[in-house]
């Protein structure tokens, strides 16, 4: 290995390198012989186990997908290390240490750092996590904690903490975090409210989501997410899950995420879990309720970024659904009322009819009656749900104009659904 190259390491160990031909240029990905030969968890659904180098156009859609994409962010770590914004391979040389999923990068010479580092948990108690928060608010995308080495993915501001035996901790070392911290979009009014009520309002309908709770640090609130690519088990050890999301197991970079913007849609979806999944019925029902539930409840951030690939030997399943949040609690000048991936070729619910969902129904292979059924299913219930996430937390600053403004076009939007099916 060179100064050109990064380690990458899987649930702990090698198991293949990034190789930088040109400073600031694209890397190439290459398996070890060992791994090549018995790995089993491959890094990506496009980056197959295999003895082959893979080029830098394969590699760069997974490597920015665990990047912030947050320009400011990148900026900011740019000046800091020395390369550019768009040095996928100078970040995460920097930044890679800790990353969503299992997978870590590090220079060849870090390596015995890297394993000798102790899982250090340091209590962090309600008003430190305020403060955390707080400065979100003040220094724009400053989530992550420099010196240890991570990076988290995604657009909105957050903090990840660990919480074990009923006390917040900050991860230090090699120890891993198990929820993230949300206070929502600035630009939109308890977002993060919003997004908690709708995700737990889906959960009330067995939909597979991952869990949230909605809490309040001194003046700070923030929505709390259990993270699904973390597992406690006993003895308070957290393992790390791999994952991808669907924008980089389908090779494309963060910016194309939406359908409308020449990211996937579902028949490209579709066409990865039959590819890729190891329990393809069960996530042909998994992408279905993502389809679904997404229209039902007036969410129009519901792009191939925000739905995940829980990866393991032999393939993936779709994981636990996250960042579900209507937009029905806004005025329409301030968020889109269209959803993001289609139905049918359709992205204005008022346009989507039997016909349009019959042709998802197709594309995922599921029988029309029963898929119909989920259909009407889910928008009956949805609104009571949302009226039972909202009795959950009473005292949640904003809950009674959230409910008046929402709940409404929640019914509404049900209703229009029913009547065209």
């Amino acid at each position: 290995m060179s100064d050109e190259t990064l380690a990458v390491l899987l649930h702990g160990n090698v198991v293949g390198e990034l190789t930088q031909e040109i400073a600031g240029g694209d890397p190439a990905f290459t398996y070890t012989e060992d791994y090549a030969t018995s790995g089993e968890i491959a890094l990506s659904a496009r980056l197959p186990i295999q003895r082959a180098t893979f080029v830098p156009s394969r590699v760069l859609p997974y490597l920015r997908g665990l990047l912030p994409e947050n320009s400011e962010m990148r900026a900011r770590w740019a000046r800091e290390f020395g390369v550019t914004p768009n040095d996928s391979f100078g970040l995460l040389g920097a930044m890679g240490w800790d990353c969503p999923g299992a997978v870590q990068f590090c220079h060849p010479e870090q390596l015995d750092a890297l394993a000798a580092r102790s899982h250090d948990y340091v209590s962090i108690g309600e008003s430190g996590i305020a403060a955390r928060l707080r400065e979100l608010g003040t220094q724009a995308a400053s989530w992550t904690m420099r010196e240890e080495h991570w990076s988290l993915g995604g657009q909105q501001e957050k903090i990840a903490l660990t919480y074990l035996d009923g006390q917040w901790l900050e991860a230090h070392g090699s120890g891993a975090t198990t929820h993230i911290l949300k206070p929502g979009v600035n630009s939109l009014k308890h977002q993060a409210l919003v997004e908690h009520l709708t995700m737990r309002a889906a959960s009330f309908l067995n939909i597979d989501v991952a869990p949230t709770e909605y809490h309040r640090f001194e003046d700070q609130w923030a929505i709390v997410i259990t993270r699904f690519d973390r597992n406690v088990i006993a003895g308070n050890e957290v393992l790390r899950i791999h994952q991808e999301d669907f924008t980089q197991a389908l090779g494309r970079l963060p910016e194309f995420k939406y359908e409308a913007s020449k990211g996937p849609g579902l028949q490209d979806m579709a066409q990865l879990i039959t590819r890729d999944s190891v329990s393809l019925q069960g996530d042909r029902l998994g992408l279905a309720d993502f389809l679904i539930i997404n229209a039902v409840a007036g969410a129009p951030d519901g792009h191939s970024k925000n739905v995940g690939l829980l990866r393991t030997g032999g393939g993936s399943t779709i994981a636990p659904l996250f960042d579900l949040a209507t937009g029905l609690a806004y005025e329409s000048e301030n968020v889109d009322r269209k959803i993001a991936l289609s139905i049918g070729g359709e992205r204005q619910i008022s346009r989507v009819f039997r016909q349009q969902w019959d042709k998802a129904a197709a594309v995922l292979r599921i029988d029309s009656d029963i898929f119909l059924s989920r259909v009407n299913g889910m928008a009956q219930a949805f609104p009571e749900s949302f009226i039972r996430a909202i009795n959950e937390v009473p005292d949640a600053e904003g809950i009674d104009k959230i409910a008046e403004q929402t709940l409404p076009r929640l019914v509404d939007n049900a209703q229009q659904i029913i009547s065209r099916l």
